[in-house]
């Protein structure tokens, strides 16, 4: 099903660090911790409506497998396909020509890959030939986001564009992460972030007294109301 992978068995990493924090667990401080914390959460969700025994998913750009524990009691396999060899890494390839087998994959969880992809529709095209019919695809995109990542930063993407692009999908499910309020909170450290990227001390103060402020008033805001016009990101599950 799987060429040339290793066991993806009891093979779930430490959470990864990225960026310098940790994107499952990340700081008040952090700020990115907004998108980082919600997409957890809903990741977490995700994984929890997993049926027990169920067998393979498929990890695109997952590199360090930092979501692994909220599947690890669900699954049995998992895979991870990145372009660089890495540790937590079963297969080295380009995910626009995955070397699986049609319908062999229950899951496959795809985080903050797409945009750094040039040729997009390759991607999805593949992912939807390897999943099952009834299979799901677990997908998290930016919207509003600075240039970052390497190896280059392509795409921003809106819920009617993925709606499109997953179109043979047979149901697909779109919302905002971290919502229209709490958005406008997580741009506001994004903006800090860049302008404060020539003077470390800056940012490191902005991190330390400005972050926690804007994180908490976010996390409120979007408690009371969330709302997708205005979102950072987005958070996608589509059935095959």
């Amino acid at each position: 099903m799987i060429a040339n992978a290793q066991s993806g068995k009891a093979r779930y990493s430490r959470t990864e660090v990225v960026r310098g924090m940790d994107i499952v667990n990340p700081s008040l401080t952090d700020f990115s911790y907004l998108d980082c914390r919600r997409r957890t959460q809903l990741i977490r969700e995700e994984g929890a409506r997993l049926r027990p025994g169920t067998k393979i998913l498929l990890d695109v750009g997952g590199r360090g497998k930092p979501y692994a524990k909220y599947f690890s009691d669900r699954i049995l396999w998992h895979f991870v396909i990145d372009i660089e060899p890495g540790a937590s890494v079963d297969l080295v390839g380009d995910a626009r020509f995955l070397p699986i087998a049609d319908g062999s994959v229950d899951v496959v969880l795809c985080t903050q890959v797409l945009e750094h992809i040039p040729e997009p529709v390759p991607v999805l095209e593949e992912i939807f030939r390897v999943l099952r019919p009834g299979g799901t695809l677990i997908l998290s995109v930016p919207a509003i986001f600075p240039q970052h990542g390497s190896p280059g930063d392509y795409w921003r993407y809106m819920p009617q564009g993925l709606a499109w692009l997953l179109r043979d999908f047979r149901k697909v499910e779109i919302q905002g992460e971290t919502g229209s309020v709490g958005s406008l909170f997580l741009v506001l450290n994004m903006y800090l972030y860049v302008f404060t990227g020539p003077w470390p001390w800056m940012r490191r103060l902005a991190s330390l007294c400005v972050c926690p402020v804007t994180n908490l008033l976010g996390r409120t805001a979007a408690a009371i109301y969330r709302g997708d016009q205005f979102a950072s990101n987005y958070f996608v599950v589509a059935t095959r």
